[in-house]
């Protein structure tokens, strides 16, 4: 389960996982998703009481949304991390076959749909389209992150049956 990157140096399967894991969550955690979509569901009377008498998750939420376009910049470059760590893994792993089905798994669940539906010019401006265009799109991520930690949880049951008395 371990290969080697460009420079020679071993780069286990699992680590690797576990770091597209984590780039992946920070994508999804700089989305705010919920926060939009939680403001768009309120009554136009408790929208104007909450405009008075917010709760410190209300005031982040409103935080979230008005920083949207930083937020989204990171994200991608998370998601631009993730793809990167992805490529290695394949390439270190080619003759893996957790990886490679991965690899299929992760296409058709829509990886490499996530960066161009975070382009600028690919979120619609109206705060509700916004927020339902993000949920499409934290949606893709869950699932590749599902598989991901599929495949993780085989590679280390594969290790710990080979490592095992």
């Amino acid at each position: 389960m371990t290969g080697t990157d460009g420079d020679g140096r071993p780069v286990d399967a699992l680590t690797v996982l576990t770091y597209m894991l984590d780039e992946m969550r920070e994508t999804t955690s700089l989305l705010p998703v919920a926060e939009a979509s939680r403001s768009l569901n309120r009554s136009w009377w408790r929208n104007v009481f909450y405009g008075f008498a917010r709760s410190r998750a209300e005031v982040t939420a409103g935080l979230a949304v008005q920083y949207l376009d930083a937020n989204v910049e990171r994200a991608r470059a998370h998601w631009h991390e993730a793809l990167a760590l992805l490529d290695q893994l394949q390439r270190t792993h080619e003759d893996n076959d957790v990886v490679v089905v991965l690899g299929h798994e992760l296409q058709h669940a829509g990886l490499y749909d996530v960066l161009p539906n975070l382009q600028h010019s690919a979120i619609p401006g109206p705060i509700a389209k916004t927020a339902a265009h993000l949920s499409s799109v934290v949606a893709t991520i869950r699932d590749c992150d599902h598989l991901v930690v599929t495949a993780r949880n085989k590679l280390t049951l594969r290790q710990m049956r080979s490592d095992g008395p």
